[in-house]
């Protein structure tokens, strides 16, 4: 049967042969394939083992059409080359896939007319929601249109005024807390610097704010020169830093915006060669990655796979489905290594 099945022109394998084939009703054969949770493991596998062995194709377009809904989430993204977008995307994929969606990411490098096409596209094909860091300069009315759409939106990072959108962040103002105690009691920097960060970055001004201000608390100096807004990437940090080390000595301790941003001042200090700028270096994130420089980045951790999880619990929850796990951000911590002098 199965070879006759799979010559040109042979009828095409049916959900009801697959659910005839085990003794099972088609209902529930259609609820494995919607990786429904009322079904046992048990059956599951042995639907999913007997599907596979017939050669049965679930349609999922079609079951899209009548049930409008899609299996489609959009990861709307600022810039997918950043480290972290990849560690974020992990685990909203991870929460999202167990579920049965697909999750797409998209690029929109900033850009408002590009965020905005990718989002009506996004409304338009049904998709079944939404995550996005939105574009730098989005503005309310920006973000209008997927707000008025009903489609589940979860916005990470950049808190928009006036949008009535869920939000998933970083406590920005226990990293700068974190950045000041550890570069203060911990290595008695006596000046420091905030380092890196576009101006209108939410992330920058709450997590600056609160550093700048156990700093002066604590009576130390402030850089104002190396504490100016600046592309968050590793090549302009690292020109910026040149640039600045030119023109005199660096701070004593400086708390980085990203470790995308602390790598480029690392490569700039030299650090981890004999002729190293003596300088304190905390980045903020804790990417996968850091811990393998040279000399490994310190960083306030923020756990970026796990903000990714909890995008994904907080769509599911605006979506109406069942949701495990904390739909609350970890707690920063500092991870420390060599680049700000900790062993």
């Amino acid at each position: 049967m199965r070879e006759e099945r799979e010559r040109p022109g042979a009828r095409r394998v049916r959900m009801i042969d697959v659910a005839d084939s085990l003794g099972l009703s088609r209902a529930t054969v259609s609820l494995v394939m919607r990786n429904s949770p009322l079904v046992s493991a048990a059956t599951r596998q042995a639907v999913l083992a007997e599907a596979e062995r017939l050669g049965y194709i679930y349609n999922q377009a079609a079951a899209n059409l009548r049930t409008q809904r899609n299996d489609l989430v959009g990861l709307v993204m600022p810039d997918v080359i950043n480290p972290f977008v990849g560690e974020v995307s992990l685990g909203v994929q991870e929460v999202l896939g167990e579920v049965g969606f697909f999750v797409m990411i998209a690029n929109m490098v900033d850009d408002l007319d590009l965020q905005e096409q990718i989002l009506r596209s996004l409304v338009e094909h049904r998709a079944a929601g939404v995550v996005t860091i939105p574009a730098l300069t989005s503005k309310a009315e920006h973000l209008a249109g997927i707000s008025r759409s009903g489609l589940p939106t979860v916005l990470l990072l950049r808190h928009i005024e006036g949008v009535d959108l869920p939000f998933v962040g970083t406590d920005e103002a226990a990293i700068g807390r974190l950045g000041a105690e550890h570069l203060l009691a911990v290595h008695g920097c006596r000046r420091v610097a905030y380092f890196g960060g576009d101006t209108l970055a939410s992330p920058r001004v709450g997590r600056m704010d609160s550093f700048r201000r156990a700093v002066a608390e604590a009576g130390a100096g402030w850089d104002e020169s190396w504490s100016q807004p600046l592309e968050p990437s590793a090549e302009a940090a690292c020109r910026r830093a040149a640039e600045l080390l030119a023109a005199g000595p660096a701070p004593d301790g400086v708390l980085c915006h990203s470790d995308n941003v602390a790598y480029g001042l690392a490569r700039a200090l030299r650090l981890g060669e004999r002729d190293a700028v003596p300088c304190a270096v905390l980045g903020i994130d804790d990417l996968r990655q850091s811990a393998m420089w040279n000399p490994p980045i310190s960083s306030i951790a923020t756990d970026p796979v796990e903000l990714g999880r909890v995008c994904g619990r907080v769509l599911l929850a605006e979506m109406g489905l069942r949701v495990e796990g904390s739909p609350v951000p970890p707690a920063p911590e500092v991870h420390a290594r060599a680049s700000c002098g900790c062993h």
